[in-house]
């Protein structure tokens, strides 16, 4: 009885870790923030905290080493093949087709929260700001919808407006992406196996090529051109 007690725990305590959010908010504007968040926790990242400056410890004096003739190590050999073009093409193939469903549902349950910025638009002449102001907001129509039916968006907030005295496009706001774990624990799963036979695959395609030879210590060969020439 005890040990389901302990099993019990142990699944509610993995139930509720799947639930946590991960995440990462970002402001920009002036200055960029960037801080993580765990739950209900923020972590703080940039600006990164200034630290104390440690005091300096007087140089010891070291004794003068002899002088000894570096020896190079010849390189050592690369026991795993470079893969080429068609082998990247493959593994994002590989690994598009393995997604599939699995991350349409993960992209359901992303949430962007917050989501509030603000473009102001300016240019070299009023004809060319109210030009750009135009296209950027039918893009911010056009795309806003797919977006909020691929993301869980609760509060979208995109504000643009034209300055005719600036003579450039400056945005200010934050923006919020966070994650469930179980989400992350399951794109990681689904992966697994597509990606272990890609592997597979990438390693017997290149099992006969030939290995590169380690290049030899410049050392040897001069200590074998002075024999040469003692025998000489």
């Amino acid at each position: 009885m005890l040990a389901l007690k302990i099993i019990g725990v142990i699944l509610l305590i993995f139930l509720l870790l799947g639930f946590l959010r991960l995440g990462a908010i970002v402001s920009f504007g002036e200055d960029l923030r960037v801080r993580l968040r765990v739950g209900a926790l923020k972590l703080a990242i940039l600006p990164r905290k200034e630290k104390k400056p440690k005091k300096e410890k007087p140089p010891k004096e070291k004794k003068p080493k002899e002088d000894k003739p570096a020896e190079e190590k010849p390189k050592k050999k690369r026991s795993i093949p470079k893969p080429t073009l068609d082998d990247v093409l493959d593994l994002l193939e590989t690994a598009l087709a393995a997604l599939g469903a699995t991350v349409r549902r993960a992209c359901r349950r992303t949430r962007i929260d917050p989501l509030d910025a603000t473009l102001t638009i300016g240019a070299y002449n009023p004809a060319d700001t109210a030009i750009l102001f135009g296209a950027l907001n039918t893009a911010v129509f056009t795309l806003m919808p797919k977006v909020e039916e691929t993301f869980d968006v609760p509060n979208p907030g995109i504000h643009l407006r034209m300055d005719y005295d600036s003579e450039s496009v400056s945005a200010e706001g934050s923006l919020g992406l966070s994650l469930r774990l179980c989400d992350l624990f399951a794109i990681g799963f689904t992966l697994i196996v597509p990606l272990g036979k890609w592997l597979l695959r990438f390693l017997k395609a290149h099992k006969h090529d030939a290995p590169k030879e380690a290049a030899a210590p410049e050392n040897d060969t001069d200590q074998s051109n002075d024999t040469e020439q003692k025998s000489a």
